[in-house]
């Protein structure tokens, strides 16, 4: 996992410094309004405004936007409001970016509001990573204020990682704050090397999370399931910084991990999969109700009631639970 994220990171690295922003930049959907701009963001209000923006990001047309002129692109510095719940019920769902090259790097304000019934198997990147979320790659952006209810996620690897969250397969130096996902079913398998699946998102490397939430999903998973996040890897080389959970919660949560490679791992935690190589900070963060298990013959495996397994020097600050709830 960890040369895989490394070599993305380096490949972000180089786009940021080496591509030229704004230039020939292609045309953006029009969406239901606006222009982009934190007064005035793109407006998200039907089924056909989420697809587009999934298929501006997917297609590659959003490479060039960039308000900055910092060479992330990606919609970097660009705003999106949802202003309705959007019902996915029939739509065969693709993430919104799903690679280290395609990615979410704009500011998505749910509003508030809801997508409910997303049904989706993920999207599979020329490499073989697969990833399923209503975001598959969130890179140096945002996502607020969204609640995702009844969804049904599953990604496939092949031979490679496959990444699956509610909110986001993968959060890359992003910030998630007041989501939830809620009676959903999320999925990661593979038929080769390692996949992690978690309610909020499935992959953290230097992820901010406030005021997030997590309540009856079903979590499976070949090696690294969590109630919240499947795997948080925060290695310094990465340049995302550290993950941090701050007023999060899992409720009734089920997280199973299971795979018959007796020489793969297998790992179940309430809140976490693993953490590795990590010094996140996690404050005023709760479990409630979480039924964990390992099926098979991994080597090693394990549950934890907060956190499976852990590889690094973790800072927890557990205080009273708040009673708030993401709204």
């Amino acid at each position: 996992m960890k040369k895989r994220i490394l070599g993305i990171a380096l490949a972000i690295c180089m786009m940021i410094f080496c591509v030229p922003m704004g230039v020939f930049a292609a045309e953006a959907p029009s969406f239901s309004g606006g222009t982009g701009t934190q007064g005035d963001p793109w407006l998200i209000a039907s089924q056909a405004d989420l697809t587009a923006l999934a298929e501006f990001l997917n297609s590659g047309n959003a490479a060039t936007f960039d308000t900055e002129n910092a060479g992330v692109g990606n919609c970097h510095g660009y705003y999106f409001k949802q202003t309705a719940d959007i019902d996915l019920t029939g739509v065969t769902w693709e993430p919104i970016g799903y690679s280290g090259k395609y990615y979410f790097a704009g500011n998505y304000d749910g509003g508030g509001h809801s997508i409910t019934n997303a049904v989706s198997t993920g999207k599979v990147d020329p490499d073989g990573y697969a990833t399923a979320g209503i975001f598959g790659w969130a890179a140096f952006g945002s996502v607020e204020n969204l609640h995702v209810k009844n969804a049904n996620f599953v990604a496939t690897g092949q031979n490679n990682y496959s990444y699956v969250g509610g909110i986001a397969g993968v959060c890359y130096g992003s910030s998630i704050k007041n989501c939830s996902v809620e009676n959903s079913s999320l999925e990661s398998r593979r038929n080769n090397n390692n996949n992690c699946a978690g309610s909020i998102v499935g992959y953290s490397t230097g992820g901010t999370f406030e005021k997030c939430a997590a309540e009856n999903n079903q979590i499976r998973t070949m090696a690294y399931g969590g109630g919240f996040v499947g795997e948080v890897d925060d290695d310094p080389n990465y340049g995302a910084g550290n993950s941090t959970f701050t007023n999060c919660y899992v409720a009734n949560c089920t997280v199973i991990s299971e795979t018959d490679d007796s020489q793969g791992t297998s790992f179940s935690g309430g809140f976490a999969g693993e953490i590795t190589d990590s010094t996140l900070t996690i404050q005023n963060c709760y479990v409630y109700l979480a039924t964990l298990s390992t099926v098979g013959n991994a080597v090693p495996q394990g549950t934890g009631v907060f956190r499976a397994t852990c590889g690094g020097a973790v800072r927890l600050l557990i205080q009273t639970a708040s009673s708030e709830r993401a709204e």
